[in-house]
């Protein structure tokens, strides 16, 4: 606190706040000496880098055996368990590991056998990597930002001697290859990928559809060489639209699993983010090209009339500069999808080139039922499958999920363990009634699924 005039802290007091990085590096002073004797060197001939490695994730699941730990929350540290040789901690210092009760997920979820969701805290960790004569030394550190509040979070640095500096990274670059996978989520931690999940057999799709989208996926993947030769920005953009339970999701899922993908989105729903927040996920897709960046549900973020529901702070003109290439960089890949493409901003769609693929992902034929029951589990010999299939029209996938799954809880309240025809054809009533129930409004218009089965109704007509 600096005072004016000599006159102590009365009127004329200026108050100045320390840089952040100031109180973070005072927060390295107790483990100074600890950590010239690992690396071997003066604190002032090292490197330090702000990158958020998952060192605690492997040292705490190491140093808690015997502990039930939910696996799932400790596999991020995966891909670095191999790097390891071994750790060691400052002596006398007891580390600060939070606990979390989380669900075993590696059992049932009416077992309720609970684990510990552990999270490594302030402590500071030397690591031996394979081929390194000295060690790297990991902390998180918390951090204070005054712009926004006074908010506290941890900042995650890593230590390095400047002679290993690229031998480590190297090693390190490596890890981050064959780290877990997920969909990084500006503004709202993460969503976990399964690693073989890049699979399009995996979903029922109509053919042409399942052609056009995968190809195309495919070939852009393939064809870098041949968009440079020709002076073409390496991007693509694919819209994908229809009425909800459709497939949409389930395709942007399989893109993003693409082993040489990595996933980005936003959280629009956090009213924090603004501009800049929009511009920072180009730029995180960028560095991590080739890449996907995902926008579900943009008509109702950017729709108009009746249909807009945006409460974000993002601008739709922002979002257009970023489209259109000025915070977009090569290797990214921008899906979005939205039920009904009509109620958008005509801005979204009306320039060439923001989408270069607009794709329908309309309810399933018959046929696509039929698959989809059988992929389900109804047998494929069953002589009732069609029956069944065809009275399911204008369902769409999630509604025939639904309507299966409720069947199975009909048999199960039966005492059999199969469903039988009739269980199925009783739980796609209930579903097709309570559809109804719910879309009825006092002025008689619908809402919902069951404005979709309205429309498709209408259209077939």
């Amino acid at each position: 606190m600096n005072t004016t005039n000599g006159a102590g802290p009365t009127a004329g007091t200026m108050l100045r706040f320390a840089p952040a990085v100031t109180g973070m590096t005072a927060f390295l002073e107790p483990f100074r000496p600890w950590i010239e004797s690992a690396l071997g060197i003066p604190l002032s001939h090292t490197i330090t880098f702000e990158i958020d490695l998952p060192f605690g994730e492997v040292v705490v699941e190491d140093s808690l055996p015997g502990v039930l730990l939910d696996r799932a929350c400790v596999e991020r540290g995966d891909g670095l368990r191999a790097l390891i040789e071994r750790w060691e901690l400052p002596d006398g210092v007891s580390p600060r590991i939070q606990l979390e009760p989380s669900r075993d997920r590696r059992q049932l979820v009416t077992a309720r056998e609970l684990a510990w969701d552990p999270h490594w805290k302030d402590t500071a960790i030397a690591v031996w990597l394979r081929g390194l004569a000295h060690p790297v030394v990991a902390v998180t550190i918390p951090y204070v930002s005054y712009q926004q509040g006074l908010v506290s979070e941890m900042r995650s640095w890593l230590l390095v001697r400047r002679d290993e500096a690229a031998a480590a990274l190297d090693l390190l670059r490596t890890a981050l290859n064959e780290g877990h996978k997920a969909i990084n989520m500006i503004g709202g931690g993460s969503h976990p990928l399964p690693r073989d999940g890049y699979d399009w057999d995996s979903v029922v799709l109509d053919p042409e559809l399942r052609r056009l989208l995968r190809d195309d996926f495919k070939a852009f993947l393939a064809r870098e060489t041949w968009f440079r030769r020709h002076r073409l920005p390496y991007r693509r953009g694919y819209l994908l639209y229809g009425p909800p339970g459709n497939g949409k999701t389930s395709c942007i899922h399989i893109m993003a699993c693409h082993p040489s993908i990595r996933a980005h989105s936003l959280n629009f729903s956090e009213e924090t983010l603004n501009n800049s927040a929009l511009t920072d996920l180009f730029e995180a897709a960028g560095r991590t090209a080739p890449s996907l960046i995902i926008f579900e549900d943009l008509d109702r973020l950017y729709g108009s009339g009746a249909n807009r529901d945006n409460f974000t702070k993002i601008t739709l003109q922002h979002l257009l500069n970023c489209l259109d290439g000025l915070a977009s960089q090569d290797g990214v890949i921008v899906v979005a999808s939205a039920n009904d493409p009509s109620g958008m901003d005509p801005a979204i769609l009306r320039r060439p080139g923001r989408f270069d693929r607009v794709v329908a992902c309309r309810p399933p034929t018959v046929e696509l039922r039929r698959e989809y029951l059988c992929q389900l589990g109804v047998p494929v010999d069953d002589v009732s499958l069609p029956t069944v299939a065809a009275a399911m029209e204008d369902f769409s996938y999630a509604q025939v999920r639904e309507a299966f799954i409720l069947a199975g809880q009909l048999a199960f309240g039966g005492g059999r363990d199969d469903i039988a025809s009739e269980d199925l054809l009783h739980a796609m009533e209930l579903v097709r009634g309570e559809g109804r129930a719910v879309a009825s409004r006092v002025d008689g218009r619908g809402v919902g699924f069951a404005a979709c089965l309205q429309e498709n109704l209408s259209v077939s007509r």
